[in-house]
């Protein structure tokens, strides 16, 4: 699923917490009830790549599973 950039950024206003990785340009989100996305962010873009327990999975891999908690 593809978002718009600014479509990206008002869901960020509601995020518990983010993660950036700059060099992958992805963007690990967890968002309180809704839980983790991992996105993939482009200028113009922004594409869901992992949601749910799969980007939960990323977000432990990470050090960052209990951020939402």
């Amino acid at each position: 699923m593809r978002l718009e950039a600014r479509e990206f950024w008002r869901l960020l206003e509601d995020a518990t917490w983010v993660v950036w990785d700059e060099t992958l340009q992805h963007c690990l989100v967890g968002v309180a009830g809704e839980g983790y996305r991992l996105y993939r962010y482009g200028r113009e873009w922004v594409q869901v790549v992992a949601e749910g327990q799969e980007a939960e999975r990323i977000a432990r891999a990470v050090g960052v599973g209990d951020a939402a908690a």
